[in-house]
């Protein structure tokens, strides 16, 4: 495929992270109202009350993988038992919303990354996944590459999606690299529905990094993390699309997905789109895409830009410019 299909594998910075959790396995000292409402076939018969605490770590973990806090809160006061079981997941989700304040500097407190890890890491202990994988990434910015791995090792081997993801990439950008072990996880984070993971197997499927290449594999990756709104992914479908590698020639579908591309803030998506919109004549529309695309640091759409503003009147030039001005991306997942 064209140099341009592939974009720069490097970018392991910007990881993403799902939550998952553990319990500490302490019994509650108080009782309060919170119990008022267990059931009296429960209560009439103590010692058959089920022991939730006593579960093992890891099926706690998966059960509670996709609580958000007041789901946790909810499950809490099904029972005393839950209430004892998922007291440590309700520190942890506390302790990590302090070091995501302290990590971007929000509800009053200052950033501050080494609070931030501190929160984490003790997220981590008390079993939460997204604390391990936020805590390894501010490892992993600061160099500390073997503290970050075995951070998201420990999220991986907790079924996480994105420890999965992120300890994939490590291995394709750790020293010794490992490309196998990369594919290894990266498959397992793509078939759980993660789209950077997804993105990322592709690439290498594209590359033949520690699998045979497989251009139509590749792109059928490139395509589903496209579909999950992953902004890359779009661009490169697109590309699979005008070259026909791995999927069938269509310019219908590689002008639907660059433009998607293009209106999420992709800059190599907005220069190709624009051109596309200059040939076909759409100059104010061109203009918009080829300035949004300078601004996102592509050179060669300034000369088109700037050849194409010629042709136009002032007011048109006011117009397409003020336009790029209130233009804003679309949500994406990045």
């Amino acid at each position: 495929m064209n140099q341009k299909t592939l974009l720069d594998r490097s970018d392991a910075s910007r990881f993403i992270a799902f939550p998952f959790s553990k319990h500490d396995g302490r019994d509650a000292q108080t009782k309060s109202s919170r119990w008022s409402k267990v059931s009296s076939e429960w209560s009439s018969s103590p010692t058959n009350d089920p022991d939730f605490s006593a579960l093992p770590f890891d099926i706690l973990t998966k059960i509670a993988a996709p609580f958000n806090f007041p789901i946790l809160l909810a499950a809490s006061l099904v029972c005393r038992s839950w209430g004892d079981a998922l007291r440590a997941l309700r520190e942890a989700m506390v302790l990590l919303r302090q070091g995501k304040q302290f990590k971007h500097g929000r509800g009053g407190v200052g950033r501050n990354l080494e609070k931030a890890l501190v929160s984490f890491l003790k997220g981590a202990a008390r079993g939460s996944t997204l604390a391990m994988v936020d805590a390894g990434l501010i490892y992993w910015e600061r160099g500390q590459k073997e503290e970050a791995i075995a951070l998201y090792q420990k999220a991986a081997a907790l079924g996480d999606a994105a420890g999965k993801c992120n300890l994939g990439i490590s291995y394709l950008h750790a020293q010794p690299q490992n490309h196998k072990e990369a594919v290894k996880w990266l498959h397992q984070a793509s078939v759980g529905g993660h789209v950077r993971a997804q993105y990322q197997l592709a690439l290498c499927l594209h590359q033949g990094l520690g699998v045979e290449q497989n251009l139509q594999e590749a792109a059928g990756w490139y395509l589903k993390a496209a579909e999950g709104g992953y902004v890359r992914a779009m661009y490169n479908a697109s590309l699979c699309y005008t070259f026909g590698e791995g999927l069938s020639h269509s310019r219908r579908q590689a002008r639907k997905w660059m433009k998607r591309a293009a209106d999420r803030g992709h800059g190599k998506a907005q220069f190709e789109h624009g051109l596309a919109l200059f040939s076909e004549g759409e100059l104010l529309k061109a203009i918009v895409y080829l300035e949004l695309a300078t601004r996102s640091g592509e050179t060669a759409a300034t000369h088109v830009k700037n050849a194409i503003l010629q042709q136009l009147s002032a007011t048109s030039r006011d117009r397409a410019l003020l336009l790029t001005d209130n233009w804003r991306a679309l949500p994406s997942s990045r």
